[in-house]
């Protein structure tokens, strides 16, 4: 199970101020006009807010918008909330950075009691609500290994839960470019097209032999 804080600094500084909840909200090292945001609330997401964005620019878009300086405590105090709940869960529970970590289910078979891991997922989001904050929310992402469970986290932002199993694998990866898979940037596409690969499901039908000897080549 991989749980992904959803724009966590500025969620962080929506929870921690409830005047600025429903707002577009950035977050940025050194508050000044010249300020660059680091990290964008949804809702100045959803007005091409982002990061990069200097905060004047911000305010033309959005004369609502709210840039607020960075505050490591906050989101230290959030990281450590977060960890407590996931080692609840299993001894093998790993944050991978501040807002996000994942939790290994394997052998905790008496804690999940017969319960589908998507119940499960869905009692970790009422807890970070009840004992981190009411306005945090995470996408969850559920699958067989941590690479799936990460990319199955990425869907139905925000708040959302997702499993990917042997039933859903291919009609997930045949909505996908490859540059849509986590850690699959532009120069790996490269490589993966001078192999012949060209979509998440070529990638996925190819014998692993025929990846690791055309890959290998495409590199050298």
């Amino acid at each position: 199970m991989h749980i992904d804080l959803n724009s966590a600094f500025a969620m962080t500084e929506q929870q921690a101020n409830p005047l600025l909840r429903g707002r577009p909200v950035g977050v940025t090292n050194r508050l000044n006009d010249y300020a660059i945001c680091i990290a964008a609330s949804y809702e100045a997401k959803k007005l091409g807010i982002g990061l990069g964005t200097r905060n004047g620019e911000a305010r033309r878009i959005a004369p609502d918008f709210v840039m607020r300086e960075s505050d490591a405590a906050k989101y230290q105090y959030v990281n450590r909330q977060l960890r407590e709940i996931f080692e609840s869960y299993s001894p093998v529970a790993v944050m991978k950075s501040v807002d996000e970590g994942i939790i290994d289910f394997r052998g905790m078979g008496g804690l999940l009691k017969g319960r589908p891991m998507e119940d499960i997922g869905r009692e970790i989001k009422q807890r970070i609500r009840e004992e981190v904050g009411d306005y945090m929310t995470v996408n969850i992402g559920i699958a067989p290994n941590r690479w799936l469970a990460k990319l199955a986290a990425g869907f139905m932002k925000p708040d959302g839960l997702y499993t990917i199993d042997r039933t859903n694998l291919e009609v997930v990866y045949g909505m996908m470019t490859l540059v849509e898979l986590p850690y699959i940037k532009r120069r790996m596409q490269l490589r993966l097209n001078d192999a012949g690969i060209f979509t998440p499901l070529e990638f996925y039908r190819a014998s692993f032999r025929r990846n690791c000897i055309q890959i290998g080549r495409a590199h050298v």
